[in-house]
Order: C-alpha cells, then structure tokens, then sequence
C-alpha cells in the first residue's frame, strides 16, 4: 500500500529522528549488523505500510518501537539459536595517538563489549525489556504498551534482567572493579 504524498512526508519527519535508534535497538535484540540491518529495514517497511493506521493514541516512538520489538522478537523465533557472541566483536579497536589514553579506549571497548555479551545471554523477552528502558530511555509504562504486556511484567522482567546482567559482569572483575559497595555485598574488617 502506497500512502498520499503528504503521508509518505509525514512518515519520514517523524522517522527520520528515529532511524538510527532504530538500528541500534535491533543491533542489541539481534546481537550482529547483518541481522539488524535485515531487521531494521523490514521493521521500516511494515511501519511505512502501516502508516495509516497509526491514530496518535500514543507516541508516534512508542508505535514504531512496537514494530520494530516484534520484527526482531519473530527474527530471534525464526533464527532458533543463540545470538553468536563472535559476531559481537566486530568493532574492531582503533589506537589513539598516546599510549594511556589508548588503553584507556581498549579497556572502555572491552567493558562495553563484555556489556553487549551479557545483555545476549538474556532470554530475548529480558533482553527486549533492557533494551527499552535503559538503553532507549522509554518508561516502564511505553515499554509495556511497545511490549503488549502488564507494566509490573516489565518491571518483574527488567529486575531480574539486571540481577542476571549483575552475576554475569561480576565474574569479570577486572572489567569491572569499583570502590563501591553493591547491596548484597558484605562488609569486611577492613571497612570498618
């Protein structure tokens, strides 16, 4: 279904600001660039199609966003294995003129690359939930109608999301070393 010229207009000013988040939502839910690329385009094309029965009940965001999880959700059904943690490795490390700051890079890549790996460990209904809320900054209530599901399942969902991305990342203390005390840490004599 083709839309009116003024439609077709309409559709790209108010996707236009969204392509790339777009994008960066099915890099996460998909986990490679080949897959989100297939994902984000497919994810375009039914929101385009369907443009016309968008009523503006909610943000013009919030629909597509809806559009774009269930794309990559059906893609994670289709595709019925894990995401390869491999294909995560991709970006490659580009070195900075000086030796500390260059270290400094590598180790914020290897954080941010050991971050992208946990958040592919999740279960993609978790994963879907984390990518909303913290990594697309929607509120539990836009997360829950993106999702079609009960916001306190958004809530449970993202909980226990980040309890497992908690166990996950703290095997790799290395990465992740900090002076400060998580809530189910102990005390030692040395803090006293």
């Amino acid at each position: 279904m083709s839309l009116p010229e003024s439609g077709a207009q309409r559709f790209m000013q108010l996707v236009a600001p969204l392509e790339k988040k777009v994008y960066f939502t099915c890099l996460r839910m998909m986990g490679n660039r080949e897959d989100a690329e297939d994902c984000a385009q497919e994810a375009l094309l039914k929101a385009y199609g369907a443009f016309s029965t968008f009523r503006g009940e909610a943000r013009f965001s919030t629909w597509l966003y809806t559009l774009v999880m269930r794309t990559c959700l059906d893609a994670l059904r289709r595709r019925k294995d894990d995401v390869s943690l491999d294909a995560l490795r991709e970006e490659g490390y580009e070195p900075a003129g000086e030796a500390a700051e260059a270290y400094l890079k590598l180790e914020q890549e290897e954080r941010r690359a050991a971050l992208i790996a946990a958040l592919n460990t999740l279960p993609a209904d978790f994963r879907a939930v984390m990518v909303l809320l913290d990594l697309q900054g929607l509120t539990c209530r836009e997360a829950a109608r993106v999702l079609d599901i009960p916001e306190g399942t958004v809530k449970s969902r993202a909980s226990r999301a980040r309890r497992a991305l908690y166990r996950e990342l703290s095997r790799q203390k290395e990465l992740f070393t900090d002076k400060t005390r998580h809530n189910d840490e102990r005390r030692s004599h040395n803090d006293l």
